[in-house]
């Protein structure tokens, strides 16, 4: 996350907490090449003390492979951070019981609407729908100029909840959610109510979706708080609409969220500075966790008032830019089910067939039961792997 989004001024006021340490903040970019430049860093000896890491594929490498320090006994002596003990909601992540990374941020999923073209088109804001209706609602919103979703919300979690990959000691690929995902995508790419994959891919849109929304090239986007940074600022990403929020679709009758507790934060095992980290770590979890706000980042210990919110995650003028009554409505009244998976078995392996089946699948090149029997191979195969060798 760029320094300027809150990450310095969580720096700024743990020096003036404890002058007695200085903290220098080094930004890697959350993809793939930035996450390869931390890994290569961490693993060469880099002077780094504490890290972040937000995918599960990430987590899963980086604990397995010793790059975590076990916080187990530091989070177990200090009554602010007990929550992190929780195995019902977990907000930590435990590798053979112990803790190895401590999560610093709530982030539930939410649609968010283009207020100027959802009044041109005529369609109602959601407070509840199911995942038909979110289709019927981008086929409304398809115009000429504007296609109506960026992409379809994962159905398969929605419907699953945490560990929806799992089954057991194998895989849970063949529950007929993970098909549906598929296809639905694909028919929406086909009819034209989701976004192109081809310019998906082309232009890095899996990760950068924000130009795009900006720009009314879609509509529907189904997306987290920390994307919101990017719709207050009027210099850098002007824009003449607002912005409202609906809850994610239900499927089959079942509401988990897909949203977790992210955006891990571990401490490098190789550092010699471990206490000072951990005091780093404490203070952003805690006291220093309020200029996080700007960035999107709701902090997991919830330490914060609603208004903090308002004014922190939506900008001095929220009014302006947001429909706030739906905001307040879809974020700050809700209280959304959380799907933070615990079961990292083979996640990595698995996290790279998923991708390269549904990229083939809505491409248009694969058929999605075909493209679902194959992710489930590679999954149960790499589930039994890790199992022989853990």
């Amino acid at each position: 996350m760029p320094a300027a989004s809150g990450p310095a001024n969580v720096v700024k006021a743990f020096e003036q907490r404890f002058p007695q340490y200085k903290v220098n903040y080094t930004r890697f970019v959350n993809d793939a090449r930035g996450n390869l430049k931390l890994d290569t860093a961490l693993q060469g000896g880099v002077d780094i003390d504490v890290y972040f890491t937000y995918s599960p594929a990430s987590l899963a490498l980086r604990a397995g492979s010793g790059l975590a320090v076990d916080l187990t006994d530091r989070v177990t002596q200090d009554p602010q951070l007990k929550v992190f003990l929780d195995t019902d909601q977990p907000r930590a992540y435990l590798d053979n019981g112990r803790v190895k990374a401590l999560a610093t941020a709530r982030e539930p999923f939410f649609v968010l609407f283009n207020e100027k073209l959802r009044q041109q088109a005529g369609v109602d804001l959601p407070q509840q729908w199911t995942i038909d209706e979110y289709r019927a609602t981008a086929k409304k919103l398809t115009t000429a100029n504007t296609i109506g979703a960026y992409t379809v919300p994962d159905v398969a979690r929605i419907a699953l909840g945490p560990n929806y990959w799992y089954d057991g000691d194998r895989s849970n690929f063949g529950d007929p959610h993970f098909e549906q995902n598929f296809r639905i995508g694909q028919d929406m790419i086909r009819e034209g109510s989701a976004f192109p994959w081809t310019e998906v891919l082309a232009r890095h849109l899996d990760s950068y979706q924000q130009n795009s929304f900006l720009g009314e090239e879609f509509h529907l986007w189904s997306t987290a708080p920390f994307n919101l940074r990017y719709l207050y600022d009027p210099k850098k990403f002007p824009h003449d609409f607002k912005v409202s929020f609906a809850p994610p679709p239900t499927v089959d009758g079942q509401d988990w969220n897909g949203g977790s507790y992210n955006n891990f934060v571990m401490v490098n095992p190789k550092s010699p500075k471990v206490d000072a980290a951990w005091e780093f770590v404490k203070f952003w979890l805690t006291e220093g966790s309020t200029p996080m706000l700007a960035g999107g980042k709701l902090p997991t210990l919830g330490n914060v008032t609603d208004d903090q919110v308002l004014t922190g995650m939506l900008g001095k003028e929220p009014e302006k830019y947001f429909d706030v009554d739906s905001f307040r409505r879809v974020v700050l009244d809700a209280e959304p089910k959380l799907a933070t998976d615990t079961r990292l078995a083979g996640f990595p392996e698995i996290t790279l067939a998923v991708k390269q089946q549904k990229d083939l699948c809505w491409l248009g090149e694969k058929d999605p039961g075909a493209a679902i029997r194959e992710v489930r191979r590679v999954a149960d195969a790499a589930i039994a792997r890790n199992e022989r060798s853990s």
